[in-house]
């Protein structure tokens, strides 16, 4: 699904009302060097210049807050990042075999309205860039409304509890 993303990410860019823009394309660490180098081809072909594909890199999470918007799976740590960043979003969850973790954590924040989600059964190149067009009419979030200190409220919980504990 990875590839299959990227590849539609890249098709979709000249359709959208962001295509003046340079879009990067980061590939996973697990990309073997063709599939990075196919997309590279791809890119180069129809990018106009303005598709920079490469592998991950380390400084991801500062990208995010500074690019316009972002299109991702939906994996844990990816979801959270963006939502940390404030950035605008497209999301579209991994849902192979019986995987639904994905698709429920996207379909409760795109409820929320934190981000856009796209269906994996509806990836292709109109359809992304329709929601990547409306994700980015939307205006930047503010840090209001989630709180995104889960691990220190957990440990403090526990501390408490401990303390509290007769042992």
């Amino acid at each position: 699904m990875g590839r299959k993303l990227l590849e539609t990410a890249i098709r979709a860019r000249p359709l959208t009302r962001l295509a003046d823009r340079t879009w990067r394309v980061l590939c996973g660490v697990n990309a073997g060097a063709a599939e990075v180098e196919a997309l590279s081809a791809l890119a180069f072909s129809i990018g106009e210049g303005r598709v920079i594909v490469e592998r991950a890199r380390p400084d991801f999470v500062q990208m995010l807050g500074r690019c316009e918007l972002s299109v991702s799976q939906g994996g844990y740590n990816t979801v959270m990042e963006m939502l940390q960043a404030r950035t605008r979003a497209v999301v579209v969850p991994f849902a192979g075999g019986a995987e639904t973790e994905q698709t429920l954590r996207t379909g409760l924040l795109a409820k929320l309205g934190l981000i856009d989600m796209v269906e994996e059964t509806g990836l292709e190149p109109r359809t992304l860039a329709g929601v990547v067009n409306r994700a980015a009419d939307r205006p930047r979030r503010s840090g209001a409304g989630i709180d995104l200190h889960g691990a220190q409220t957990s440990a403090d919980w526990i501390l408490q509890w401990a303390s509290e504990k007769q042992w």
